[in-house]
């Protein structure tokens, strides 16, 4: 064995392992829902039933997604048989991230159920914290690639804009 070969690569740093596990299809596509669940379900909710519906929409949203992609894995592939409990465990952590999009603004609702910050705060907190992160995910998914700071902003800005037109969306529709 080479000595190249016995040296192995150093760990990659926390932000590129984060960036691995939260920048996702999955992620973007699931604060996309929940950004869409607050604007069409809220209408004359308070904040405790549409954190309920909201959280309990993305689980059903989240449990079709591993179904979905379990099937579609199960099987062979490549000439190798993939056993169903694998072809589950991958779909559980491919789809990870429809469940993660959610937990912020469900606890921004939390929040205004609870009493401590007011209703319409947690509503437009919700709404608001959907807006950045598609922002951070756009800006993540770039840096990674090396590109520079207003590419990176500019991809941040263009995925931000997809949950304000779905804020948008409901002021016309509402």
């Amino acid at each position: 064995m080479n000595e190249a070969a016995s040296v192995s690569s150093p760990p990659a740093p926390l932000w590129l392992r984060l960036r691995h596990e939260l920048v996702t299809p999955e992620s973007i596509y699931g604060t996309i829902i929940v950004s869409a669940l607050i604007v069409l379900i809220e209408d004359g909710e308070n904040d405790f039933d549409l954190m309920v519906k909201v959280a309990v929409t993305s689980f059903v949203f989240w449990i079709a997604h591993v179904f979905a992609t379990t099937v579609a894995h199960h099987g062979k592939r490549n000439g190798r048989e993939i056993p169903l409990g694998e072809a589950l465990a991958h779909a559980v952590r491919h789809s990870a991230g429809l469940l993660l999009a959610a937990i912020i603004p469900v606890g921004t609702l939390a929040l205004g159920s609870a009493g401590i910050i007011s209703e319409s705060l947690g509503y437009d907190l919700a709404l608001a914290v959907g807006v950045v992160i598609l922002f951070a995910l756009g800006v993540l998914a770039f840096a990674e690639r090396g590109a520079r700071w207003y590419a990176c902003l500019a991809a941040g800005a263009t995925t931000a804009l997809l949950g304000i037109a779905v804020i948008l969306l409901k002021a016309v529709f509402h």
